[in-house]
């Protein structure tokens, strides 16, 4: 592989360079946010936001997963990017460090259609990266928007702006990666039709890690004066995704490749397929007046093992979907305009739940047998009121959530039942603009977030029905902010928040059950936080681009257990992050250079055990040959140059000090794309 890497390298730079575009701005002039319901300019929204230019910004970034476009955007810090059988973690101002798997706390949206479930869970192993083309993120509470968002909203687009008759890529790395995609945009007088088709495999840095997976989506979309359409069509067929599991520190040191033995001796892994339909469709009125609504209709059939006997197989068939309609309006007078928005959320959800023993690695018998069910409606109200330099932004919405299980498996008795939770949430939030550069705001936030069907169904009594002792969180936020923007030059946002929040779930093990993960409630937390980036392009085709966290994160009074914990910082977040990426950009050539440093994390509710700090570093070079009939652009990416040893995931609170998965050491991807 030392060989092919040094030829492409060789041959990348020797290329000549025929009619190749001069400087490309790496930096937008300005930003319209449409994650807020309601669209608004990035420098006047009262909120701190984050917009990343994917095609732009991060042209010849490896697309291995998610984590790899979030590394600039200030309070997200991702894990798992290397257990596909977990999926990615992604926490928001520390929501979602608890989730065992997927994305927890943040709600996810694609081309403006849900892609959380109802009950607040989210995944993404069923969206290509490569199909995402911008991402818009809201960092703080947005329950009075979305109601489950308790950290934010990640807010992905696939509606590529430039159209591409045929496209083609092959990419080839370290540890056995292969990923091979073919797209194509077919224009029809207002029509667009996408179709994209991705297929990877990889055998994993770690011993029983290989996983495989293939992802097709096609869409289409209309868009004119007064009307915009969009179906989309997805389907992912993941046939296995092995779980390598979490070792302790003496393994990890000795051998950071190798797997849990008895995750190896049950199999654990998990096979998936998954589908989604949606339709959105926007239309001006007569008058002020505009009308939204989309539809949604999803499917996931899952089979997944845990590392243990009693209830270590689960077969699971999940069927969700929902709806919104909303309708707008926009006044506008001499000195001011008013837009706002009236509008309902459905939703509902339905988990066919079914355990059986986990036979080192086949089932045996059914140990549980139920359908558990969340169904929800939610009615809001938006307004945004812009007067001379000031903008007041407001949102309140309230949620009606009934959770019900009927139980199947009656030899331990019935545990059906029912629960139905409510919640009113609201956000204000005012911004003053100075001058045509700069805004301060401020900004009060709430958010209500009710435990996922899979949090609830994992009962510490080990029988059917929810976990009683689990209830909801809440979260209030308080935020200030500067922005300044310089136009393509220079950009920087520096936000000061504090959150409270009461009952925050926390991640557990238990000695019989190890690999499986429970929750308790924690009364209540502080997060006292700083977010600052700059976008600057200090010179000709030059950019550096720059992030900031600071998160201090404690429990508060009342802490999970018998434990006395006040004062002491959450397990799973690290205090300090910081991520530097310099960009050279330039007549067709492209390489990155990025840095990025990780402080030390808790790993257990004392905060006894930590996993040390980290400094990592990324190199991307690509460069972009024009010929007459398309394009070619050969690319190569170098992760973890300095060969620096850290953990890909940590384990909060699990039972025999199991905390690590190792990441991988220095590996490489390379390839190339074609396009017509």
């Amino acid at each position: 592989m030392i060989r092919l890497v040094s030829v492409f390298i060789f041959g990348l730079l020797l290329t000549p360079s025929f009619g190749q575009q001069d400087t490309i701005p790496l930096l937008e002039d300005s930003v319209i946010i449409s994650a807020t319901r309601l669209a608004v300019r990035d420098l006047t929204l009262p909120q701190s936001s984050t917009y990343v230019n994917v095609t732009k910004q991060l042209p010849h970034v490896s697309h291995r997963h998610l984590g790899d476009l979030l590394y600039q955007v200030p309070g997200v810090f991702s894990q798992n990017g290397q257990n596909y059988a977990q999926d990615l973690r992604i926490s928001l101002r520390g929501f979602g460090s608890r989730a065992a798997f997927g994305i927890r706390g943040i709600k996810l949206v694609v081309d403006g259609v849900p892609e959380t479930t109802p009950d607040g869970q989210g995944q993404l192993d069923n969206i290509a990266i490569a199909d995402i083309s911008s991402i818009q993120v809201l960092q703080g509470s947005s329950g009075g928007r979305y109601g489950h968002a308790a950290g934010g909203v990640l807010f992905l687009s696939t509606d590529r702006s430039d159209i591409q008759p045929l496209s083609a890529s092959v990419r080839y790395g370290s540890f056995g990666y292969q990923q091979y995609r073919l797209a194509t945009d077919q224009k029809f007088e207002n029509y667009l039709l996408s179709v994209s088709g991705t297929h990877a495999r990889s055998d994993g840095f770690r011993a029983h890690s290989r996983y495989e997976q293939t992802n097709l989506q096609a869409s289409l979309r209309k868009k004119t004066a007064k009307e915009e359409l969009s179906w989309l069509i997805s389907y992912t067929d993941s046939p296995i995704a092995q779980d390598p599991g979490g070792i302790n520190l003496d393994q990890a040191t000795e051998d950071p490749r190798s797997a849990r033995e008895q995750n190896v001796t049950f199999d654990a892994g998990e096979a998936i397929d998954h589908w989604k339909t949606s339709l959105s469709y926007t239309r001006q009125l007569s008058g002020d007046y505009a009308i939204h609504t989309t539809g949604f209709l999803s499917g996931r059939n899952f089979l997944g093992r845990l590392p243990f006997e009693n209830g270590g197989a689960i077969d699971l068939s999940r069927i969700y979907g929902g709806g919104t309609l909303e309708l707008q309006k926009k006044q506008t007078t001499h000195n001011s305009v008013v837009t706002s928005a009236l509008g309902v959320d459905l939703g509902f959800q339905s988990d066919d739940r079914i355990r059986f023993l986990n036979l080192e690695g086949t089932l045996g018998d059914i140990t549980l047998d139920q359908i558990e069910s969340f169904d929800s409606y939610s009615l809001y109200v938006l307004q945004q009121r812009n007067i001379n330099s000031w903008t007041v932004d407001y949102s309140l919405r309230f949620d009606n959530n009934r959770l019900a299980i009927e139980d199947n498996f009656l030899l331990d008795d019935d545990a059906s039942g029912s629960r139905t939770l409510r919640s009113v949430n609201w956000s204000l939030g005012i911004s003053k603009q100075l001058g045509e550069k700069s805004s301060l705001y401020v900004q009060h936030s709430t958010s209500f977030e009710t435990p996922t069907l899979s949090e609830l169904s994992a009962n510490p009594e080990n029988t059917g029905g929810f976990n009683q002792n689990l209830d909801p969180s809440r979260a209030w936020t308080y935020e200030v902010g500067w922005k300044h923007n310089a136009g393509r030059r220079l950009k920087w946002t520096s936000s000061l928040y504090y959150i409270k929040t009461s009952q925050e779930l926390i991640p557990f093990e238990l000695d019989q059950f190890p690999g499986r993960t429970f929750f308790m409630n924690a009364a209540e937390t502080d997060r006292l936080g700083v977010e600052s980036t700059v976008q600057w392009s200090f010179a000709d085709a030059f950019s550096l681009l720059g992030s900031y966290t600071y998160a201090d994160y404690t429990f508060g009074e009342g802490t999970p257990g018998d434990e006395d914990l006040a004062g002491i910082r959450l397990p799973g977040i690290p205090s300090h992050l910081l991520d530097l990426g310099l960009t050279y950009h330039k007549s067709g050539l492209y390489s990155r250079v990025n840095f990025r440093f990780t402080d030390s994390i808790s790993l257990i509710n004392d905060a006894t055990v930590e996993a040390p700090s980290f400094s990592y570093v990324e190199l991307y070079l690509g460069y972009e040959i024009k010929r007459p009939f398309g394009s070619l652009k050969p690319f190569i990416s170098v992760h973890n140059l300095l060969d620096t040893s850290y953990f890909d995931n940590l384990r909060i609170n699990a039972f025999g000090s199991r905390f690590y998965e190792p990441a991988a050491g220095r590996n490489v991807q390379f390839g190339l794309t074609f396009a017509l």
